[in-house]
């Protein structure tokens, strides 16, 4: 996130925004601070209310006009004052994420309160979800896909890019390049030390945190744990469906999560954390929670 070039954020000089300098294998073009707000696939430009180029009606050198501090210029709510958990006050963004974004689960829009980068507040929505049978497979290129997004946010640009080529590999009919593709992949990742750092206790969850909230067994750990299990069902799912196996396929109902298991997960997070722990949870499908299952019957 160059600050440098960010017209109305003067001022920033003492703050160190490079990459994290020797890193192999890891292109930090993209993963400028893990944890300040610097994830690739997070398009700053786009994200509504929260354009670093352009704050229009928040000049930080001076705010002329306080008697039109009501209005929204260009229709963007302008922040209101709320305590931080310091006890300080600071100016609270109101901001929807979603549903389209790079790397972010199908239909999901999140309603945040942003102090600064940090969810506060957060409600989970589903949009236009699409109805799952039951029984359905899914096959292991979702898996695949999942485990790219969550490369890409960590700043890995190569080994995402590798992960969606072996997706479209996986989609062809009767190739069973996947396979071997997807394992030398599998080493690369477990190989990274920078991975491993960038992801090492990022939304640890417990035994006990996951079957109070209804999440699948397997999410329980850090980011990077998540991350391992999920690589080892998509070479597992690969293999079983080169050999035909559809019973043991992964088609994984457990992936299958509600909007209310999210919203609870990224409270406290700063924006860039939030993204990575959606994609660690390698969602397959998401369902409308009950409060909106509610409120479309009546």
């Amino acid at each position: 996130m160059d600050h440098g070039s960010a017209g109305g954020h003067e001022g920033h000089e003492g703050m160190d925004h490079g990459g994290h300098e020797g890193h192999e294998g890891m292109d930090h073009g993209g993963h400028q601070g893990m944890g300040h707000g610097g994830h690739e696939g997070m398009d700053h430009g786009g994200h509504e209310g929260m354009d670093h180029g352009g704050h229009e009606g928040m000049d930080h050198g001076g705010h002329e006009g306080h008697g039109d501090m009501e209005m929204s210029p260009g229709g963007i709510p302008l922040a209101e004052g709320g305590e931080d958990r310091d006890g300080l006050e600071m100016d609270v963004l109101q901001v929807r994420f979603g549903p389209v974004l790079p790397h972010w689960p199908a239909g999901l829009v999140l309603r945040c309160s942003l102090q600064g980068d940090v969810l506060v507040e957060a409600q989970a929505e589903l949009v236009d979800g699409p109805a799952r049978h039951e029984g359905d497979v899914v096959g292991p290129a979702r898996g695949i896909d999942n485990i790219a997004s969550l490369l890409a946010l960590a700043g890995w640009d190569d080994a995402a890019a590798e992960a969606r080529r072996i997706r479209d590999t996986a989609l062809e009919p009767g190739d069973g390049a996947a396979g071997s593709e997807l394992e030398r992949l599998r080493r690369r990742v477990r190989r990274s030390w920078t991975l491993r750092w960038s992801l090492r206790g990022v939304r640890r969850l417990s035994d006990e945190d996951a079957h109070a909230r209804g999440l699948p067994a397997d999410v329980v750990g850090d980011s990077y744990d998540r991350l391992i299990r999920m690589l080892d069902r998509a070479v597992a799912g690969v293999a079983a469906t080169a050999a035909g196996d559809t019973g043991t396929r992964t088609n994984d109902a457990g992936r299958t999560l509600s909007t209310d298991h999210l919203a609870h997960l990224v409270m406290g997070l700063d924006l860039a954390t939030a993204r990575l722990v959606l994609a660690s949870l390698d969602i397959h499908e998401l369902l409308a929670g009950q409060a909106e299952h509610e409120v479309s019957h009546g």
